[in-house]
């Protein structure tokens, strides 16, 4: 009988680790926030510093499996900001034409960022620690970094603030999103709401939040950062579709043509996986993100790196035009049906 009773109590024990993912405790998914265009997302830092309006706030609402599909919310891309391509993955973020733009005209208000961090200390600390710098240091930070749009949804580690201190969570910016980015193409800042920005943390979890249209998880990218810093940013023009140069830190002001030497207008061609993030937070290859500046310093490192990045390959894919229309759930497994002109996905999930 106590042989029986220690063999039940066993069995009972490897059942509950299956269960639980093998984790000891809970095993449950992290969650990753949707975040369309104009959504300010948790506890923003500042209002937005964004150029073209005033982001609508939404109403966030169930959930979506990190493997599975989302359907349409009321948010979708500005018109010419369109997804290069539908496969997601890892990206170089020095590859030409990864990023997108309005030539001559920068997509993030700068000194108005600054001068808000300026005016609220509490809150400049809370992000300047975010980068990896001191609070003295943030304008010129700030200006070696570069204004462009996102032309694929990428994930990222967001930073909300509340009560004194930054508060770290996972997120998908939707493609069309105003950012900032450093000299090796990482995204650092997100304009609709002044938070600082980081690579993401882990792989997997549940989406939450919001769905727009193009969604969907296989399409969503992680940026590795490039091999080296650049001092050029090739950009895609979300009006003509054809490509131009900005000088790391410029903000619209010296914006050139694209030397013949910059191949590729997407980033399908250095994708590497599907939407899944391929591991832990990525970093700068020298373990610190140095931006040259257009009249402000360069970057100080970021702490919390992983190992050097790889340099990706150029791509070949052409962006998409116009903007995303609302799609169909109907026939969509764990998706609800629209309402009052939003849908909002539900389910969970692992990619």
């Amino acid at each position: 009988m106590l042989a029986g009773a220690v063999l039940v109590a066993g069995l009972g024990i490897a059942l509950g680790v299956v269960a639980t993912g093998g984790s000891g405790g809970g095993g449950s998914a992290q969650a990753v926030e949707m975040q369309p265009v104009s959504a300010t997302g948790q506890e923003p830092f500042t209002d937005s510093v964004a150029n073209g309006g005033t982001p609508a706030s939404t109403s966030p609402s169930g959930s979506t499996p990190a493997g599975g599909s989302a359907a349409s919310g009321s948010a979708s891309a500005p018109s010419g900001a369109g997804s290069p391509s539908a496969s997601g993955g890892t990206v170089n973020g020095g590859q030409p034409g990864l990023y997108g733009g309005t030539r001559e005209t920068a997509s993030c208000d700068v000194p108005k960022l600054s001068s808000y961090l300026a005016a609220n200390t509490d809150k400049a600390r809370a992000w300047a620690g975010v980068e990896g710098i001191d609070g003295s240091q943030i304008n010129g930070y700030l200006n070696g970094l570069t204004p462009v749009v996102l032309r694929q949804d990428t994930r990222v580690t967001n930073h909300g603030y509340q009560n004194g201190q930054a508060t770290p969570y996972q997120a998908v910016l939707q493609s069309g999103t105003a950012v900032l980015v450093d000299s090796q193409g990482v995204p650092r800042v997100r304009c609709a709401c002044g938070n600082p920005l980081t690579p993401p943390s882990g792989t997997g979890g549940t989406y939450t939040g919001t769905a727009w249209s193009a969604f969907h998880p296989d399409g969503v990218v992680t940026v590795q950062p490039a091999a080296a810093p650049v001092n050029r940013i090739v950009l895609v023009d979300q009006a003509t579709g054809g490509q131009f140069e900005r000088p790391v830190g410029g903000t619209g002001g010296t914006d050139g043509s694209a030397s013949p030497s910059a191949s590729g207008s997407g980033p399908s061609g250095s994708h590497s996986g599907t939407g899944t993030p391929s591991g832990g937070s990525s970093a700068p290859s020298s373990g610190a993100s140095s931006a040259p500046s257009s009249g402000g310093s360069g970057s100080p490192g970021h702490s919390g790196s992983s190992g050097p990045a790889s340099p990706g390959g150029s791509g070949s894919g052409a962006g998409s035009g116009g903007s995303s229309g609302p799609a169909s759930s109907a026939g969509v497994p764990g998706v609800s049906a629209p309402s009052a002109g939003e849908s909002k996905a539900a389910g969970s999930g692992t990619p």
